[in-house]
This record gives structure tokens, C-alpha cells and sequence, in this order.
């Protein structure tokens, strides 16, 4: 498994611009278009199957929130003025490391035009820089979500399959945390993306919340804001411990946890 973690700092062209506190989605869809510049067979791949198993798909990437300085931006209604000159974001892949030259040179000195059809920030990618690998070759790992994570329960109203997205103060989240981890586990390993691990799969995964239930903070953020297709996912911010096999926690660091990942959801970081 190969650690392949970014951070991209953009210089913003014009300060003051408004940015709406939904962008994951646009975000994203930014990241596909210049993986497509790259391979567009292997963009067209994670975007129509993904790396399948078990009725699922899964891309194994994800990224963080937007990082601001202090009182880089102001929040107005649904809205936030960018004031700061700079802002970053951190991108993690599990790649081959033949892969990592290529990200950087995909994503260095390229522009963006950042938010839905109403409002806007004009981006300038000012560095790419390879992150120092994090040490997990221990298995009881405290991390912190870097972009809020969604676990979810399938319900059915009427005949219709829905989603119940779960606070980890939820009782029935661990299970699901779990669930999801092992899904992409076997994934990965059948995709042959990471080999096999003896043991690795047998070993009991539990998750434990560090943060108080005060601190947990949830978010509603819009996909494919104002349009036809416009969908909300809920997800929280929270600090946590997982104990679990090196291998599996190592997974979930560089590809996230829970669902939605290459929408921004579940990236994490290590807390020392």
C-alpha cells in the first residue's frame, strides 16, 4: 500500500469573493476533470463502475475540508467570504507509487473557477506538496476528521430505499463504521490495489469517540446544489480511536472512512 497524500495550497485572485459552504460537490468534480486530463480511461472507470465488489463501488480517494487562516473567512447565510489570500486543502489516494509524480503534475499551477451557478471563487494552484508519511504500524490509532464523515443505515419508505445518516453518539455506528471498513478492505485486496494481509480480516475492529457529545459537529451539505439533481448528505465532525489491524486503519487513513469519500467526506488526519 502506497502513501500518497497531498496538500494543495491555492492563492485566491480576488479576496472577497463568496464562496457557498456547499462546494464539496464542485470540488471533486474539479479533481476528476484534470485525473481525466491524466488517464481519462481510468477517470471514466471510477466514475462509471469504480473498483466493484460485493454490489458496491468504491474510488479510494478522498479529501479534507477547506483550510482557512485565522479569519480567512466570514460566514454569511449559506455563504462565506473568502478574506484570506491562501487556503489549502489535503488529498489523499491509495495509488501505486508510480502514481505520485503524476498527481503533481496534474494539479500544479492549474486554475479553478470554485462554488455552484450562483456564486464563485477564482483559485490558483500556488504548490503541490507530498506529505510526510504518517507511522500506523500500531493498532490503536487516534484520528481526527479533517471533513465530516458519513456512515449511514438503509431504510425502505414504501418501496423507496433511503439512507439514515448516523451521529457516531448513534448506537448502531460503530457497526456500520466497521462494516464499510471491512467492504473496502476486501475491495481493495480484489482489486489487488493492496495484497492480502494474513490475519488482517480476523482481527476485531472497534471504534471508540473521543470527542464529547457537545463537540461532535454535524453538516448538511448539498450535492449538485440548485439543480434538478440537488441531494443533501449529512455528515460529523468528531475525534475518534480505532483499533484494528495496521493494514486496515492505514486503508481508511489514505482512501477515508465511511461513505462518499471522493465527495470529500470521511478524509482524516492523525492526532499526535
Amino acid at each position: 500500500m502506497e502513501y500518497m497524500k497531498f496538500k494543495i495550497t491555492f492563492q485566491v485572485t480576488k479576496p472577497g469573493q463568496m464562496l457557498p459552504l456547499s462546494y464539496q460537490y464542485e470540488l471533486s468534480s474539479w479533481i476528476y476533470s484534470l485525473m481525466a486530463i491524466g488517464n481519462s480511461d481510468f477517470t471514466d472507470f471510477l466514475h462509471q463502475k469504480g473498483f466493484a465488489s460485493a454490489g458496491k463501488k468504491y474510488k479510494f480517494f478522498s479529501f479534507s475540508q477547506l483550510c482557512f487562516p485565522p479569519k480567512g473567512f466570514s460566514i454569511q447565510g449559506d455563504k462565506m467570504k473568502i478574506n484570506a489570500k491562501e487556503i489549502s486543502f489535503e488529498i489523499s489516494f491509495l495509488m501505486d507509487n508510480a502514481s505520485q509524480n503524476l498527481i503533481i503534475g496534474l494539479f500544479e499551477k492549474q486554475q479553478m473557477r470554485l462554488g455552484d451557478r450562483q456564486t464563485q471563487v477564482d483559485l490558483f494552484v500556488k504548490s503541490v506538496e507530498l506529505l510526510p508519511e504518517a507511522i500506523l504500524e500500531q493498532k490503536t490509532v487516534k484520528l481526527s476528521c479533517s471533513s465530516p464523515m458519513v456512515v449511514s443505515a438503509p431504510v425502505i419508505f414504501g418501496k423507496k430505499l433511503q439512507h439514515r445518516y448516523l451521529s457516531p453518539n448513534d448506537a448502531e455506528f460503530e457497526s456500520y463504521f466497521v462494516q464499510n471498513l471491512i467492504q473496502k478492505y476486501v475491495a481493495a485486496t480484489e482489486h489487488e490495489l493492496i495484497k492480502p494481509s494474513a490475519g488482517a480480516d480476523s482481527i476485531p475492529i472497534s471504534f471508540k469517540l473521543l470527542s464529547d457529545k457537545a463537540a461532535v459537529k454535524s453538516r448538511l451539505i448539498k450535492l449538485k446544489a440548485n439543480c434538478p439533481a440537488e441531494t443533501k448528505v449529512k455528515g460529523f465532525l468528531f475525534d475518534f480511536e480505532i483499533d484494528a489491524a495496521p493494514e486496515l486503519i492505514k486503508l481508511g487513513y489514505l482512501s477515508g472512512f465511511g461513505h462518499e469519500n471522493a465527495m470529500g467526506f470521511g478524509s482524516v488526519k492523525l492526532i499526535s
